[in-house]
């Protein structure tokens, strides 16, 4: 929860920006929505600003954590390290809603409007982390996958199907090879 309280007063010498940061443990909910799996809590940094107007604010800041990913050739768990960066336009609209992403506005920008003074970020940092998870990922380079039992042939090497030589058709366009085109 981050308290905008401050930016909402008009009065003179009201703080133009409020900072805050720590960790977020995201409730299962939110993780099982977006489907990701931590390996620990999310750092993030955040910085709200009056950008003048009465009801107009700007967030920027950064969430950053561990995913939990399966290896796309042999299913085992995978670590990957998650960063985002992010700046988006804010408006205040008094009402109980949560912070949402209004993507319905005329302009192009994707605003983010909350009703209360006390925000909570969680589930919005959860979604950034979630953008940013890759479409897949391997355990290591030469990960040798799972063979036809669904028996991890990185734990059991001895398994590998010996390799079988591609016997491709020569090209049609090898006849071709050898001619010489400046005669």
């Amino acid at each position: 929860m981050l308290n905008l309280s401050p930016l909402l007063m008009h009065a003179p010498g009201a703080p133009l920006e409020v900072q805050d940061e720590g960790l977020l443990q995201p409730a299962q909910e939110l993780l099982d929505v977006d489907g990701l799996r931590l390996r620990g809590p999310l750092e993030w940094e955040l910085t709200v600003v009056n950008t003048g107007g009465d009801d107009d604010f700007v967030v920027e800041g950064s969430v950053r954590g561990t995913a939990i990913n399966e290896c796309r050739r042999c299913l085992t768990d995978v670590d990957t390290d998650i960063e985002a960066s992010f700046v988006y336009p804010m408006r205040y609209r008094p009402s109980d809603q949560p912070l949402v992403l209004d993507e319905s506005l005329e302009d192009d920008d994707d605003v983010l409007v909350f009703g209360a003074p006390e925000v909570d970020f969680a589930a919005f940092l959860t979604q950034m982390i979630a953008i940013e998870q890759p479409l897949t990922v391997l355990c290591k380079p030469d990960c040798l996958g799972l063979n036809e039992e669904g028996v991890n042939l990185n734990e059991h090497p001895e398994l590998v199907p010996e390799a079988v030589e591609d016997e491709t058709p020569e090209s049609p366009f090898a006849a071709l090879r050898d001619i010489d085109l400046n005669a």
